[in-house]
């Protein structure tokens, strides 16, 4: 059953649903949406494998970050630090509840960096993990603004469209993305598209051998950084569901 949630965090309420089985013990996956994402996942894949998992005895937490979707403040106002932030407070929420058995974590391009990065803050806590062409090229991607465009009266950025904060990108650009992913030794799915572009799949060259060799990695043959395709959708679901299930 799909239950409305909110969660207070200090900088305002975080908005989103909580699937739960039919079942009184179960695990908990979170999913977490990326860059300018929100909660219910491009071509609605988060309700999607939500619902999926759900009939597999699993439950999920899939809310909008502060200041995306729903949730509250602007998108200006946030930081990698603060959604950051916002994940641990939406896994601290899920190791609290009496019928978690344990916790799943998945994200996708940003929100598969801040699924590393929280893997890497609780290694032990996270049993699984699936990474969804995770943006660890992010500080070479906004490089650009390095002196580069610059910013309008009020300080911010125009990024397709969005507006990011200097605080935004100072805070990418002093990141290490590789840093420590061997930190994490449970289970995990890394997932790549051949053809992304935006999170170039070259960028898993370098990725993938810095996680523990019993890392399991399946590029998409064709595949952009959304999976636009309906067979390549509907194939990302079922490997991420196959391997959350088994």
């Amino acid at each position: 059953m799909q239950h409305y949630c909110e969660i207070p965090t200090p900088k305002g309420v975080m908005r989103g649903f909580f699937h739960k089985p039919n079942c009184d013990k179960h695990p908990v996956c979170l999913i977490f949406h990326g860059f300018t994402g929100q909660k219910t996942g491009t071509k609605f894949c988060y309700v999607q494998l939500s619902r999926m998992l759900e009939a597999k005895g699993i439950a999920s937490f899939r809310f909008d970050f502060l200041g995306s979707g729903e949730s509250d403040l602007n998108f200006k106002d946030m930081t990698f630090k603060d959604e950051l932030a916002c994940a641990r407070v939406i896994l601290e929420e899920a190791l609290k509840m009496e019928n978690c058995t344990e916790v799943y974590v998945l994200g996708h391009s940003m929100g598969g960096a801040i699924a590393s990065e929280l893997a890497k803050l609780y290694p032990k806590e996270i049993k699984k993990l699936v990474l969804w062409a995770p943006a660890f090229n992010l500080p070479m991607a906004l490089d650009y603004l390095t002196g580069k465009v610059e910013a309008n009266v009020d300080g911010l950025y125009d990024h397709g469209g969005y507006e990011i904060s200097q605080s935004f990108v100072d805070d990418i650009l002093d990141r290490n993305f590789y840093d420590g992913l061997n930190i994490y030794t449970n289970d995990l799915l890394l997932i790549h598209g051949t053809e992304d572009t935006t999170v170039p799949f070259e960028i898993s060259k370098i990725y993938v051998p810095k996680f523990i060799n019993t890392a399991k990695f399946i590029p998409i043959k064709g595949a952009n950084h959304n999976f636009d395709k309906v067979e390549q959708i509907k194939k990302v679901l079922r490997l991420s569901l196959e391997f959350l299930c088994s």
